[in-house]
């Protein structure tokens, strides 16, 4: 009896044995171990005191993930933590650990990188003025008469070494096709004194955006010409011009710059002398391109007539 019992015991254990190894081939075959890599993870520092700033290296870590078919299925970047701990740590720069947290039945298998420099340094502050630079064109015959900001300055915080390299912030404006006044709120921009561009966690912006009126108005130019009068007709016979005197000598001229561009002088309408014993005097007005205007509407000719 003894014996009878001692093989079905030993019976029975074997079948839980082939039964677990059954289960788990079983289980591997249905939902097989699977590993993937999550490439660029964002880094967080934990542990600095509320005025300390710290500086990461960009690109974050790669790191690499073993886990069940069905786990891996729901798994995302959201899912990992990775961070550094800086509660040990002093201002000044230092290589640090890279710690990975992730939910159970998940392995990690590689990070890379396993080590990090941060700068630890204290928190700066600084208020620049926002400088705008426009994209694009305004409908052609169109230009941008003026901006403004509100406010026109904005509050820089972030790590002092940051901080320092910042001398003014910017907006970015799109007036491409625009012919009418505008306003609008823009993002404000940062970057440092070598142009490189510096997002929101490096260095935070108050206000993060500003609202600005664009106005818009004609492509027109102020330009100053000479006046040149214009005769037609010659004297009586034995009379001869002696002198041509136009008040003013110069006109301030306006209109669209490409044909502002391309004049450089003003003349009279027409001064008819013929016949002329004596002197001429007439108020005539300026001969001017359809688009431009002048300062004064009519110019002075006085056109001295004598014996010659």
């Amino acid at each position: 009896m003894g014996r009878f019992g001692i093989g079905n015991w030993s019976l029975k254990a074997l079948s839980l044995i082939l039964a677990v190894v059954l289960w788990i081939y079983v289980s591997n075959e249905l939902n097989p171990t699977k590993e993937q890599e999550f490439k660029a993870v964002p880094i967080e520092s934990r542990g600095t005191g509320p005025n300390l700033a710290v500086t990461l290296p960009p690109g974050g870590v790669n790191v690499r993930l073993q886990a069940s078919q069905n786990v891996m299925a729901g798994l995302s970047q959201k899912n990992i933590e990775v961070f550094v701990d800086l509660s040990q740590s002093k201002p000044g720069k230092t290589m640090v650990p890279v710690q990975v947290r992730v939910p159970a039945g998940i392995k990690v298998t590689d990070l890379r990188p396993a080590e990090i420099h941060v700068m630890v340094e204290p928190i700066a502050e600084k208020q620049v003025p926002v400088k705008v630079h426009y994209s694009n064109m305004t409908e052609k015959g169109y230009r941008v008469v003026a901006v403004k900001s509100k406010p026109d300055e904005v509050i820089l915080r972030g790590p002092k070494s940051i901080i320092d390299k910042v001398d003014f912030a910017s907006i970015d404006v799109n007036v491409k096709g625009r012919n009418k006044s505008f306003n609008e709120t823009v993002p404000v921009r940062v970057s440092d004194n070598k142009g490189a561009f510096l997002e929101e966690t490096a260095v935070k912006r108050t206000p993060s955006a500003v609202e600005i009126l664009v106005s818009i108005g004609l492509d027109n130019l102020s330009k100053t010409v000479q006046v040149v009068p214009r005769l037609t007709g010659k004297p009586t016979e034995g009379y001869i011009v002696t002198l041509v005197e136009v008040e003013p000598v110069e006109l301030v001229i306006n209109g669209p710059t490409d044909l502002i561009n391309g004049i450089s002088q003003i003349t009279t309408q027409p001064v008819d002398i013929t016949g002329a014993q004596a002197d001429v005097s007439v108020d005539v007005q300026p001969e001017l391109p359809q688009g431009v205007t002048a300062n004064r509407p009519s110019i002075k000719v006085l056109v001295k007539i004598g014996q010659g």
